[in-house]
């Protein structure tokens, strides 16, 4: 036990230095600004892409360390500010939802220093920013990879407390998902993704069956498999068909219609199954993920996002 823990609390004590050379979030901020009470207000619509997650306040706190021991073991010896007592968890909620202003206003860099800086606890966030910076704002492909590489290497050594925790277990699978979708093949089988993010999805969508997230990741999963193999190799080796596919999306949509990275996750999906034949399909999709108002840094950068891939979608229709 002893040599795991140290063993966790040297990742977790690895140097943020570098993330001081992270890019800095490229939009106004100043919708974003969840201090306060606000921050509680907002938080269902702001985590509503995950389901019904908790708000991480003084009581969340102790109940998430009576039930994982091992989760507060670790937080004690690495002198994170929290033993336990009641009376330390106003202070330790209050730092930690912090944290997740920081991630909504998109201070990535300082979201991941501040919550690595609680120990296991504030990992989730700290992970989920970095998450966020890699697919929208990394360099180039390679830190992204590396950088995702890292979000799965953190939630698989931080143990129990991550595996009960919805936005660790999505963020592992979603790496390994935007990962799968740019390694060759070979890699992708060879680090066993083909079975781990199926796998994981199941298991997560067992416990909220209702997450758009979750939901939404797995018809792209479906859809990137096709991409890659075939409709028919996709179907008798792994499972995935475009049905599946569409069948995913329709329930992410109705559970949470008014999420950019669903709509463009959608759009992505119909062309990768269905090339042209579906362009028109692709074009709306994409329409109504820039319609959306974000309410959070994340929503901004898919929104931007989302009309990068409509500008290009229309650039073939100028050239004809």
């Amino acid at each position: 036990m002893r040599r795991y823990l140290l063993a966790l609390l040297a990742v977790c004590s690895l140097s943020a230095a570098a993330d001081d050379t992270w890019k800095p979030f490229p939009y106004d901020q100043s919708a974003y600004d969840y201090s306060g009470e606000r921050l509680r207000e907002a938080w269902p619509r702001l985590t509503r892409g995950f389901g019904d997650y908790p708000f991480p306040d003084a009581d969340w706190v102790l109940r998430m360390a009576t039930e994982h021991p091992q989760a507060l073991e670790q937080t004690v010896a690495g002198n994170r500010g929290f033993s336990g007592k009641p009376e330390e968890a106003q202070r330790y909620a209050e730092q930690l939802q912090q944290v997740w202003r920081l991630v909504f206003r998109g201070d990535f860099a300082a979201a991941k220093r501040q919550g690595l800086a609680l120990g296991v606890g504030g990992q989730v966030p700290a992970m989920f920013a970095q998450t966020l910076y890699a697919m929208f704002l990394a360099p180039d492909q390679a830190e992204k990879h590396r950088l995702l590489e890292e979000v799965i290497a953190y939630t698989d050594k931080a143990g129990e407390l991550m595996q009960a925790d919805s936005v660790a277990l999505f963020g592992r699978a979603y790496a390994k998902a935007r990962l799968a979708e740019e390694l060759p093949v070979p890699v992708v089988l060879k680090r066993g993704y083909t079975s781990q993010i199926p796998a994981e999805l199941d298991a997560l969508l067992a416990r909220q069956p209702r997450q758009p997230f979750a939901l939404a990741l797995y018809g792209g999963y479906e859809a990137g498999v096709i991409r890659k193999v075939g409709k028919l190799v996709g179907r008798m080796t792994y499972g995935v068909s475009a049905e599946q596919m569409e069948q995913y999306f329709v329930r992410s949509f109705r559970a949470a219609d008014d999420l950019p990275i669903g709509h463009y996750e959608y759009a992505n999906a119909l062309g990768y199954v269905y090339g042209d034949d579906e362009q028109a399909k692709v074009v709306a999709q994409l329409k109504r993920a820039t319609a959306i108002q974000p309410i959070n840094a994340m929503e901004a950068l898919e929104v931007a996002h989302a009309k990068q891939l409509l500008a290009e979608q229309a650039q073939p229709v100028a050239q004809r």
